[in-house]
């Protein structure tokens, strides 16, 4: 059986050509949870139009598509079968369930903003790297104005982030919230201060339970969303040990990123090398074991060999497979963005 992918051309229009390569790795990644085997996996341009195209051994099954449904990259997914030397694309019905709809994501639009697409394969590349499927706590320590979270809750995913600038997050708090309320979905919502032995730290927690109907709110069939205002650095204040499947994120750089909240911030929230070497073993604290970490940064700031090693340097054992080595992608003159994966073992000090 072949099939055939057409590109979403939502994706950022800078990076749009190295986002064809990208969704190569981004497949192979996913395409491990197929229920066959996928080969001859290209990029084709049938008519002109470019496809990612691909032959499987027996036909995708309901799972598979829905899989690739959930891939940030696919637009449409059709079959190929050839008549009589003709080509011909029988479109396939996508079956992505999405818990919120995805406008959350692309309503809010400011400088600084991480691609709403790029985080879903973020995300995709997080979760297909690990082998838990059903209840996914996400957490994004670096959380901005909340992007993560939004394409997280899109997958029906339990998302927590921390963000350091406080009018970031009250404009999230207050973003979701009016989302929640418009869109009619059923939330309860509480807001703590906490603080840490002899005021060490001080944060705000904002916390929704939602759901999208009442009677799935009252079987407690809900999904948490969680904003906290304080320093990622106290990750493991917030939060249990071991309670993350995933650490996603976008790790700061440049001036307009780095100041997206409008607030003063320290110099670690900028240099990426010094704030893993901070709060790196706070997050894998709170981090299950065998959980997964993606984070993407500028490598023309930090060499992915730098953070290779910080990584090893907290027992993380780093994906280096080859589709995983392929991420690495101009974005600017001044920034090439790269994503590193790691999972997280059981030799790690807790």
């Amino acid at each position: 059986m072949t099939y055939a992918i057409l590109y979403n051309p939502g994706h950022n229009r800078v990076y749009f050509e190295a986002s064809l390569n990208l969704s190569v790795s981004e497949f192979s990644i996913a395409a491990q949870r197929f229920s066959t085997e996928c080969e001859n996996l290209r990029r084709q341009n049938i008519f002109g139009i470019d496809y990612l195209t691909f032959e499987t051994k027996k036909e995708l099954s309901a799972a598979d598509i829905k899989i690739l449904s959930d891939l940030s990259f696919v637009y449409a997914l059709y079959r190929i079968d050839n008549f009589n030397g003709d080509i011909y694309l029988k479109p396939i019905k996508r079956t992505r369930e999405e818990f919120v709809d995805e406008s959350i994501s692309t309503i809010l639009k400011y400088t600084g903003k991480t691609n709403e697409i790029f985080t879903r394969m973020l995300i995709n590349i997080a979760f297909y790297s690990q082998n838990n499927k059903e209840n996914i706590k996400l957490l994004d320590p670096i959380a901005g104005k909340g992007t993560t979270l939004y394409e997280g809750l899109i997958k029906g995913f339990n998302v927590y982030g921390i963000e350091i600038g406080q009018r970031a997050v009250n404009e999230s708090y207050h973003y979701v919230k009016r989302f929640l309320e418009t869109e009619r979905y059923k939330f309860e919502y509480s807001s703590i201060k906490i603080s840490g032995p002899n005021k060490s730290f001080s944060a705000l927690r904002h916390t929704f339970k939602t759901a999208r109907t009442k009677e799935e709110f009252k079987n407690k069939n809900t999904k948490t969303i969680e904003l906290i205002a304080g320093n990622c650095l106290y990750a493991d204040k917030y939060y249990k040990k071991n309670y993350f499947d995933i650490i996603v994120g976008d790790l700061p750089y440049g001036v307009q990123h780095g100041n997206v909240t409008n607030e003063k911030q320290s110099s670690l929230t900028r240099n990426p090398a010094e704030l893993l070497k901070t709060c790196l073993p706070s997050w894998l604290k709170v981090l299950k074991t065998n959980g997964v970490i993606v984070l993407s940064w500028n490598s023309k700031v930090l060499s992915r060999k730098k953070i290779e090693k910080l990584f090893k340097e907290q027992g993380l054992i780093i994906k280096n497979d080859d589709h995983y080595l392929q991420f690495e992608h101009r974005v600017d003159q001044s920034i090439s963005r790269d994503i590193i994966a790691a999972q997280k073992s059981k030799l790690i000090p807790q």
